[in-house]
């Protein structure tokens, strides 16, 4: 039984769910934990908007400050997301292909990835497949709720219903169609100045330079989650990537209006993105897409969907289903975090009123700080007063966190290295 219990906690996705909270988790909890209306005030300085973290505020009342308990809450958006794909597939193919993309979306490694980590990313693609449900259904009402929800959660859900009404354009919808597929914009003009300002903010970036072998392998990048590691599975979403055009060529074969449907939020997305990287500067960033995760679905099980022979197409999605379980497995040890959570055990239990927490550079100090026991006396030890980029996000949630000098004895400093290794100095 043990041996079972480390086999799923340690090499399945639930390795994700226990593992280490990231940086950027940890500034989603630094984030929501101020009262709503700092929340909201705060978040005008981060590049996303405010909407997983004040759902996040209020699901700290149950959570506390486990990490597992935090992290459920992004598991509850996919399973809501995965229940929306079934109800998609019941539309668009039948009853039982509709299992089939029920557990295509469910296991995906990109949302399956994301629906355990303490961000918004999961409540973003669970926005998308319901404004696609809706869309769908032409419940305009829920649509709307959807799509204005969906870009309170992340501002590049933008894109998503410029899509749309691409799509309704191209079809020869009716202008009142496509004005509906805008509406929700008309609610998000109250945050586009911040947007904006956020936009211009944005140049000091850590983000890398869009290159050739992004663009070849990105849509098989964009399904999978996969992000440089290990280098040599470049190939394989490149080899990927071409499947997926494949599946949307065969999805074009069965109903043309359907599969534009899924196509356009892949292509036109992915066609601005990029070319901007390109020609300007970087913002391509993986999990800023993951709603064009959320149509890859969609478009290469509706390809196979098209498939006449149901033997082969049934045969073929079991295949395909396969290869997903096996991803999921092997690329659990290439995922995981920095393990601040074990230093800090240590740390923890040897700490010291007089002591005091130093992360060694900004890049982990908030880990440090969501771990220490002692969270108002963890700092950055900063001797040289270097200035902090705002894109670490320290600078956002904590003001003057820079110390110059360590304390005088008899306090001592845990001094935190980014590696989450650890020493202690004794300042004469």
């Amino acid at each position: 039984m043990n041996a079972l219990f480390n086999f799923l906690t340690f090499h399945t996705p639930l390795f994700y769910l226990i593992q280490s909270v990231w940086r950027d988790e940890a500034f989603s909890y630094f984030m929501a934990k101020p009262n709503l209306l700092k929340i909201i005030a705060t978040t005008a300085q981060d590049f996303n908007p405010p909407l997983y973290y004040l759902l996040l505020h209020l699901w700290m009342y149950m959570a506390g400050h486990s990490d597992i308990g935090l992290r459920l809450l992004s598991f509850i958006f996919h399973l809501i997301g995965s229940y929306y794909a079934y109800l998609i597939g019941r539309k668009v193919t039948d009853r039982k292909f509709a299992v089939f993309i029920f557990l295509f979306y469910l296991l995906n490694p990109m949302l399956l990835y994301y629906a355990f980590e303490m961000r918004m990313y999961s409540l973003y693609a669970m926005f998308t497949t319901l404004a696609l449900f809706y869309l769908i259904s032409k419940n305009w009402k829920a649509y709307t709720v959807s799509a204005v929800l969906g870009l309170y959660s992340h501002t590049f859900f933008l894109l998503l219903p410029l899509s749309f009404a691409v799509y309704a354009y191209i079809l020869k919808k009716a202008r009142q169609e496509i004005s509906l597929i805008l509406r929700p914009l008309l609610f998000f003009i109250p945050w586009l100045p911040i947007v904006i300002s956020q936009f211009i903010r944005s140049k000091e970036s850590w983000l890398f330079p869009v290159d050739w072998q992004l663009i070849n392998s990105v849509l098989g990048n964009l399904f999978t989650g996969y992000e440089g590691t290990p280098w040599f599975l470049w190939k394989y979403t490149f080899y990927f990537s071409m499947f997926i055009i494949f599946c949307s060529f065969l999805s074009l074969r069965k109903k043309i209006k359907t599969a534009l449907l899924f196509l356009i939020p892949i292509f036109l997305p992915l066609l601005l993105i990029l070319g901007y990287s390109v020609i300007k500067r970087p913002v391509y960033v993986n999990r800023y897409l993951i709603f064009i995760t959320v149509f890859e679905v969609f478009a290469v099980t509706y390809g196979i969907y098209a498939v006449r022979n149901k033997t082969f197409r049934f045969a073929l999605a079991g295949i395909l289903l396969s290869l997903v379980v096996f991803f999921n497995f092997y690329i659990v040890p290439f995922r995981k975090k920095t393990d601040f959570k074990s230093a800090f055990r240590e740390i923890n239990a040897n700490l010291k009123n007089s002591d005091f927490v130093y992360a060694r550079t900004p890049i982990g100090f908030l880990e440090s700080a969501y771990y220490s026991a002692s969270e108002k006396k963890t700092f950055v030890y900063n001797p040289k007063d270097i200035a902090i980029p705002n894109y670490i996000g320290v600078n956002v949630i904590f003001k003057n966190i820079s110390k110059f000098t360590y304390p005088a004895s008899p306090a001592r400093t845990f001094l935190v290295a980014d590696d989450a290794s650890f020493e202690i100095i004794v300042s004469e």
